[in-house]
């Protein structure tokens, strides 16, 4: 049987946000994926958000979009309200490397523990996902 999802939820940028981001990503995924996987996706979401909470919340009222999408693996993708990263970070694919130069490593870990990674901007705002087969 193959598992199709989508769901998307708005988190409060607050400082409880990455604590929420875990607790939705267990229930909505514990029954599809492995352990090992579900525990490796609640730490890159939970990285995605806290950085988005610190660099891209622009107003107390913000929140941030956490969107899960399941199909042969598993995407999510966070977008924030924040500028995002520099064009040459951008340009060059260094997004992690600057994150980390500026004292963050959860860019890092996603791009150790996802099968693909990027960032990209819409109109909503700063737009960072991964990817993962397991």
């Amino acid at each position: 049987m193959h598992t199709f999802l989508r769901v998307i939820y708005r988190i409060d940028a607050r400082a409880d946000g990455p604590a929420h981001a875990r607790r939705i990503v267990a229930r909505e995924l514990a029954a599809i994926v492995t352990p090992r996987t579900l525990e490796a996706l609640e730490l890159m979401v939970s990285e995605l958000v806290t950085n988005a909470v610190k660099y891209g919340a622009t107003d107390p009222s913000d929140t941030v979009m956490l969107d899960l999408r399941v199909n042969d693996g598993v995407r999510c993708t966070v977008i924030d309200r924040g500028p995002g990263f520099a064009e040459r970070d951008l340009a060059a694919g260094d997004a992690a490397e600057g994150a980390a130069d500026a004292g963050g490593w959860g860019l890092k870990v996603v791009g150790w523990l996802a099968d693909r990674w990027g960032v990209t901007r819409a109109r909503e705002g700063t737009c960072v996902w991964f990817e993962t087969q397991g």
